[in-house]
Formats: structure tokens, sequence, C-alpha cells
């Protein structure tokens, strides 16, 4: 077997992902969820699910924000109830 170029590798890789999304798309599986996952798919995605991709990264995004304000308030307030203790 004849050892593939950079340029055969990458286009061999490009078609197994968009026959991956094709197949899920197929299916009825979320195609979006798949590409958060695996970011070579997201080339293969439509308009509209581009969109709905970058809308759920923006959620993602803000749940994290959120997740580590919530952290630090409650370090911060548990250090303002060994100070008031102490």
């Amino acid at each position: 077997m004849s050892k593939l170029s950079a340029a055969e590798r990458k286009e061999r890789d490009n078609e197994r992902f968009s026959q991956r999304v094709n197949e899920r798309r197929e299916k009825g599986e979320d195609v979006v969820a798949y590409a958060l996952t695996n970011k070579k798919a997201v080339k293969f995605l439509t308009k509209s699910e581009k969109r709905a991709l970058n809308e759920r990264k923006a959620e993602r995004q803000e749940e994290i924000k959120q997740k580590e304000q919530e952290e630090l308030n409650r370090i911060e307030d548990s250090f303002a109830v060994k100070q008031y203790e102490d």
C-alpha cells in the first residue's frame, strides 16, 4: 500500500467527515451536536446549521461564565464568613 501525500490525506479525511455529517443528517440526528464535539465536521454544515452551532456555542459560554461567577461568589462568601468569625 502506497503512502498518501498530505493533500491526499486531507482530501480523504474531508470526504469521510462529509459522509459522516450526511449520514447523521439523513438519520435525523443532531449534526450540530456532532460538530460541537468534532470541529472538523463544522465545514460540512449548512448555513442554518452553522447559525445554530454559533448560538449553542454562545449559550455554552454563557453557562460556563455563570458557573464560574457562582463559584467565585461561593469562595468570596466563605472568606467573608471566616473573617466575621475571627
